[in-house]
């Protein structure tokens, strides 16, 4: 009896866990985007395959843009926020902060804005030479 009653209060405590087709194929907007996606691309392709002087160049341009929206890296990062966010709430996943450079990302010698380079800096863009 007391196994049960932890085993509910741990259910109650941390939502179940979120499963990745939740995320990218079940909502609307993952079907659309995942359907506009494709159309994009098979339009993209039947594009390629009529000669260029055939094609309106402010299509083309604007298609090439949309290769950015329509990339499939960019499909998952956006339909994935929504994941991460679940995985973090039910506590599957940690976010943790960064940790701190050991050295600074500057180099004090090709820095011309730091007062210790003096001179040195002009080293790294030919004028001083060895």
């Amino acid at each position: 009896m007391q196994i049960v009653d932890h085993l509910e209060q741990t259910d109650a405590a941390h939502p179940p866990s979120p499963r990745a087709a939740d995320w990218f194929w079940r909502p609307w907007y993952a079907k659309l985007y995942w359907v506009a996606a494709l159309l994009y691309w098979i339009g993209l392709e039947i594009m390629i395959a009529i000669p260029y002087d055939r094609v309106n160049t402010s299509v083309a341009n604007s298609m090439v843009l949309l290769i950015i929206v329509f990339n499939p890296i960019t499909v998952v990062a956006v339909l994935g926020y929504g994941f991460l966010k679940a995985k973090v709430t039910c506590g599957e996943w940690v976010i943790v902060p960064g940790s701190v450079p050991q050295r600074p990302l500057v180099d004090q010698t090709s820095d011309p804005f730091d007062v210790r380079s003096g001179d040195l800096h002009l080293r790294h863009i030919g004028v001083i030479q060895d």
